[in-house]
């Protein structure tokens, strides 16, 4: 994390997977339309009908209006389940043919009756401004009973207005039938906020994944991260390499491989075997044979030292370590052990290769022409 980071690689990299933004969009969407669709359509609440009445009530006011005042939204809620009101309810109710229910384990309904809970569980008494005019509001999940219980509610008020000395009277001056309670569906909002949130855990875990990205893409890295030189890069074999890149490979052997006779080339992150060391030595002698000279220096692939006791005295025995970085890879604590080992067993390292190199990637990063 203390490392620089290369930014333009990184904004390379990462427009390079920029399809992943609108997958991610379109998964969140999804996955969200169909929470909203499970919490409020599958395990949602039952279909509830709503039926209104529109009370006005006279008081008879004394000199200090306290009466009135007594008389609110807050009040009028309770006054709904005091036993003068519930059971004048309950027995307009039974004069409509709905029996009161008692036993709590039967079913309610317009043909069955209706329990004292489920009418004042149903029933809202609102003042919203005017405190002689009350909103009384049924809603249940039977739309019959629900104006039943409307009809026997408003009865039972107009009953309470004539026997208490508060009021002159309590009428019901309108009411409008049960009608389904229709939801705002914010199924559109809900997709959409799996979009945006989509986008963004996307965005950031592509972030984080790059930031902790330990590889190394581009020749310039190797300098800024190990501090050793680079002799070049090399494409897999069997892939075009460009002649600008060839050319500073061979130039770069010539300058820090003459005069030595036997170099060993390991390749960084392969623990088990010396297989894509001799992969790498075999590619490198491809591009540079010819005009380097291997009857004078030999380059050979072997293992990653430390699996035999001996393996670092062996190397010290030749002139020098190329170290193979397969680009792209992430092997960066992998290598970050291999310097630290050849440098503690005082190894030459002669410097760097990186391999198996992205050519469109390296071009779109130095703005080459194809």
């Amino acid at each position: 994390m203390d490392e620089a980071l290369n930014l333009r690689s990184f904004y390379l990299r990462l427009f390079r997977k920029i399809w992943i933004l609108p997958l991610a969009a379109a998964i969140g969407g999804l996955i969200a339309g169909l929470i909203y669709f499970v919490a409020t359509v599958v395990y949602g609440p039952a279909r509830s009908y709503s039926a209104t009445a529109t009370i006005y009530i006279d008081f008879a006011y004394d000199e200090s209006g306290e009466v009135v005042d007594w008389y609110n939204a807050y009040t009028w809620n309770l006054l709904m389940a005091t036993d003068e009101i519930i059971d004048t309810t309950m027995e307009n109710l039974k004069d409509a043919g709905i029996p009161e229910i008692t036993d709590a384990s039967v079913v309610s309904g317009i043909s069955s009756g209706v329990s004292r809970e489920e009418v004042l569980e149903s029933t809202s008494a609102d003042i919203p401004s005017d405190v002689r005019v009350m909103v009384l509001t049924i809603t249940n999940n039977d739309q019959e009973l629900a104006d039943a219980i409307l009809e026997a509610s408003a009865a039972s008020l107009e009953h309470f207005g004539s026997v208490k000395d508060e009021f002159n009277s309590i009428k019901q001056i309108g009411s409008t039938p049960a009608e389904l309670v229709v939801y705002t569906d914010r199924t559109l909002a809900a997709v959409i906020f799996g979009v945006v949130m989509g986008l963004l855990i996307a965005f950031f875990a592509m972030l984080l994944i790059n930031t902790m990205d330990d590889a190394i893409y581009v020749p310039e890295d190797v300098q800024s991260k190990y501090g050793l030189t680079l002799l070049g890069c090399m494409t897999k074999s069997g892939v075009a390499m460009p002649d600008r890149f060839r050319n500073e490979l061979i130039e770069a052997s010539h300058e820090f491989l003459n005069g030595k006779s036997q170099i060993l080339l390991i390749s960084s992150g392969n623990w088990d075997d010396d297989t894509k060391s001799k992969e790498d030595s075999l590619r490198l002698h491809e591009l540079i044979e010819g005009p380097f000279d291997f009857n004078k220096t030999s380059i050979t692939g072997v293992e990653i030292p430390g699996n035999k006791t001996d393996s670092y005295r062996k190397i010290n025995e030749t002139d020098g370590v190329i170290i193979a970085i397969q680009a792209g890879k992430r092997i960066g604590t992998a290598t970050d052990h291999l310097i630290s080992q050849l440098k503690k067993h005082n190894c030459n390292i002669v410097g760097i290769i990186l391999t198996d190199v992205d050519m469109k990637f390296l071009k779109l990063y130095y703005r080459m022409k194809k």
